[in-house]
């Protein structure tokens, strides 16, 4: 009897992968990534207008509060949307460019020119987004920008500096919603 309290006791003990509910969306605590656990840094929901867009899920291999040490971490990354509503791929496409030019230099936006016109490439030949849909950015240090959804990989860009330049659009100066930022580093 000692021994099946004691057994209890120890799994009462026992880190458990807590889920979020974020608009009905299921955010799990921890993801894989280039075979490396995450841990879920914070999640939201983006809204435009009065429309919840997506739920945002920002994993990283330990939780930070400072935007610019996620940005230029040297870890892998996860920036996931998962859809709350139907977008088109040229909707979708818009926002991640406009973010970008919203968080680079003009110079820096330049610099990545080419690396935008293959992720608009990528991402238009899927055409919509649908409600429930998941898109993944896996940010991994020395390989890039990885490009799923649906869990399917689309396609990977290379650069360190496109995958920074991409979290910024969610983390950088100029957010796509502060709010959204805040909820990202869990604040």
């Amino acid at each position: 009897m000692k021994q099946v309290l004691i057994a209890l006791l120890m799994a009462a003990t026992l880190p458990v992968a807590h889920a979020v509910d974020l608009a009905g969306v299921n955010v799990v605590e921890q993801s894989e990534v280039a075979g490396k656990s995450l841990q879920l840094n914070g999640a939201g929901i983006r809204k435009k207008l009065m429309f919840e867009v997506y739920v945002a899920a920002l994993y990283t291999a330990g939780k930070s509060s400072d935007a610019a040490a996620v940005i230029k971490s040297q870890q892998p990354r996860r920036m996931q949307l998962t859809m709350l509503r139907n977008v088109e791929a040229q909707t979708l496409v818009d926002a991640l460019v406009d973010g970008l030019k919203d968080n680079l230099s003009a110079a820096e936006f330049t610099a990545q020119t080419a690396r935008i016109a293959e992720m608009q490439k990528i991402l238009l030949e899927a055409k919509v987004a649908n409600k429930g849909d998941v898109v993944t950015l896996d940010c991994l240090p020395g390989q890039g920008t990885r490009l799923i959804l649906r869990s399917k990989v689309l396609g990977q860009i290379a650069g360190d500096d496109f995958s920074s330049a991409l979290l910024s659009i969610w983390l950088g100066q100029k957010p796509v919603q502060e709010h959204l930022k805040l909820k990202l580093l869990g604040m």
